[in-house]
């Protein structure tokens, strides 16, 4: 089974968790958990197992930390694997584009959209937004004022 030679290929990295999820509650065959310098080193061997990256997005936990989640299924195979990245604030995140080109994107919205930024990336710009625009608008804290705080 693929879920199993994935295993098998994260356990030299020593990630803090890879276990099996439950697909008919969580919609992941398995999930991991890794530090953001981890991902380059997950994200290729995810690739050498012959996934690839569905999408990768972010949460704003609070106000000290984002989750970086990244996404991977397989063509051939029903196997989809969910990566959590714990990123403290401000740190910057490493790319992971030059393993997966569809990264760029990526990275690009999730810059965009809450500001973390992707240690590496190419062409870090805004995707979505005004060149000039000096928010990010899914951070939880977006619109807030010492009013309404």
């Amino acid at each position: 089974m693929l879920s199993e030679k994935i295993q098998k290929a994260l356990a030299p990295l020593n990630l803090e968790k890879v276990a099996a999820g439950d697909y008919s509650k969580t919609g992941y065959h398995l999930e991991a958990a890794a530090q953001p310098g981890q991902m380059p080193a997950v994200a290729q061997a995810l690739l050498d197992t012959g996934c690839f990256l569905e999408s990768l997005t972010a949460v704003d936990s609070s106000r000290e930390s984002f989750t970086l989640v990244y996404h991977f299924a397989n063509f051939y195979e029903l196997c989809r694997t969910v990566v959590h990245a714990p990123l403290a604030k401000p740190a910057a995140a490493p790319t992971i584009s030059h393993i997966y080109a569809g990264a760029d994107w990526y990275e690009r919205e999730v810059y965009d959209l809450y500001g973390i930024r992707f240690a590496g990336h190419p062409n870090l710009k805004r995707l979505l937004l005004p060149e000039d625009a000096d928010f990010h608008p899914l951070l939880k804290d977006f619109g807030a004022t010492q009013e309404n705080v």
